[in-house]
């Protein structure tokens, strides 16, 4: 295994082991084999989102220096992109939502609105998301672990592993009632993270590996399901998906034009080790 493997690999240990150390004892203690303070829990629960960010960053400084370190901050950061992307980062999943809801309405399916979050709520839960949940993830998802394997793949299949280990990298939460996962199946939620990876390394290659755009994305699509609950239902789940399987399968006949993975990505920031 040469370096740069052994380093993603050690990138993916440090992610999942910090998440799941930090989840596993909340889904015992929903199945009442421990105890722990719903406060303490709540508190785990954002603790362990920091998981693939702080791999990210300790793996950087450990073997591309200080200065590496320094730029993946400042990458989470960067405004220099066409703010054009802007409207299918912010938009896209949320336009998804709605349009989930109208075919829901049409097709009578019930939605559980005491799932929703409220709309006076949006600013806060808004901003909480996108700082303490989506940039700890891109950070290290992203930031980190995306330029890597795109180094050594074409970015459908860099989409298809990096989205399955996503997937799967939230499997505690499916067993805590608490959280969005638990209503969801397994199977499901690695499917649309599949289907939801292609669309972040289009955005991802077209802004130059912007974090900023991953992390509004990231977030975006967060808020849309925290205001119509259209995953609690499995017919909603299922519009759903297949409204976003279309632009993804437009992506994916897109990067299918570009012989050369390099007409693509070469314009990407620069990855030491």
């Amino acid at each position: 295994m040469n370096a740069r493997k052994k380093q993603l690999v050690y990138f993916f240990l440090i992610s999942f082991i910090w998440m799941w150390a930090l989840n596993i004892p909340r889904a015992l203690a929903a199945v009442q084999i421990i105890q722990i303070p719903g406060l303490l829990s709540m508190l785990m629960g954002y603790i362990a989102v920091f998981g693939p960010a702080i791999a990210a960053f300790t793996l950087s400084r450990i073997y591309d220096g200080k200065e590496a370190a320094k730029a993946l901050w400042k990458r989470g950061w960067n405004l220099k992109f066409n703010k054009l992307w802007l409207i299918p980062c912010l938009l896209l999943v949320p336009a998804a939502a709605v349009l989930t809801l109208i075919v829901m309405y049409l097709l009578k399916i019930p939605i559980a609105w005491q799932y929703g979050l409220s709309p006076a709520m949006i600013v806060p839960i808004g901003l909480l998301i996108w700082l303490l949940g989506a940039y700890p993830e891109e950070y290290g998802w992203r930031g980190y672990a995306l330029p890597r394997i795109l180094e050594k793949h074409n970015p459908l299949t860099a989409s298809l592993i990096l989205g399955a280990v996503w997937g799967i990298w939230h499997l505690p939460l499916h067993f805590i009632p608490t959280t969005t996962q638990y209503v969801i199946p397994i199977w499901q939620y690695v499917l649309l993270s599949l289907v939801l990876s292609v669309l972040y390394t289009w955005l991802y290659l077209s802004t130059n590996g912007n974090l900023f755009i991953a992390s509004l994305f990231h977030a975006s699509g967060n808020i849309a399901g925290a205001l119509i609950p259209y995953w609690v239902s499995n017919a909603g789940r299922w519009v759903s998906f297949l409204i976003l399987i279309l632009p993804a399968a437009y992506v994916i006949w897109h990067w299918n034009k570009y012989k050369d993975k390099s007409d693509i990505s070469m314009n990407l920031p620069k990855t030491k080790g």
